[in-house]
């Protein structure tokens, strides 16, 4: 009798895909922690913006801010990943994903609120010419078939985790 061979897309797979591939490793990191932060900063976002307006539509519309880039770049941002180098374009829009958030500290009164939805519309414009950098990369940084596709499935579950673990921060310190 044959005993089946264990699933690659496992526990024990993501450890091992984490622990012998450094270049996987630090780019799954820095997934964690930004993802961390989106979602943190996105609670205290709509929060704030409930406090200073009372009103649920303005909340509405900030959430419509942050899909509608991911809308109009998605198409142009495969092509612009594919052309230039993936690695300069990920660090160009985090470090401006960086820069645009740091500027949200200071848009946090009812007169900046126009200010505060261009920054969230900016934002997700360049969280939206990252991603495709991200996905298209796995294959580049992997080296099997199969570690191609335990990554492709950790870095799915890491954003759901990433999801639950920063909207519960941004919950508390909204709190």
């Amino acid at each position: 009798r044959l005993m089946a061979p264990t699933a690659p897309v496992s526990l024990t797979g993501y450890a091992r895909l984490l622990r012998s591939n450094r270049n996987f490793r630090l780019l799954w990191l820095a997934q964690t922690v930004s993802e961390i932060g989106d979602w943190l900063y996105a609670v205290a976002i709509y929060s704030l913006i409930l406090e200073i307006t009372g009103s649920a539509q303005a909340v509405a519309l900030a959430f419509v801010l942050q899909v509608l880039p991911q809308f109009f770049m998605a198409p142009a941002a495969g092509v612009l990943n594919d052309r230039l180098s993936r690695r300069k374009l990920m660090i160009f829009a985090d470090w401006c994903r960086a820069v645009v958030v740091f500027g949200m500290l200071f848009a946090q009164t009812p007169g900046r609120l126009p200010l505060l939805y261009f920054l969230l519309f900016t934002e997700t414009f360049f969280w939206a010419l990252f991603e495709p950098g991200r996905s298209s990369v796995i294959p580049n940084i992997t080296t099997t078939p199969e570690e191609t596709l335990v990554a492709n499935a950790l870095g799915s579950t890491t954003w759901s985790v990433n999801l639950a673990i920063g909207a519960a921060i941004g919950g508390v310190l909204a709190a």
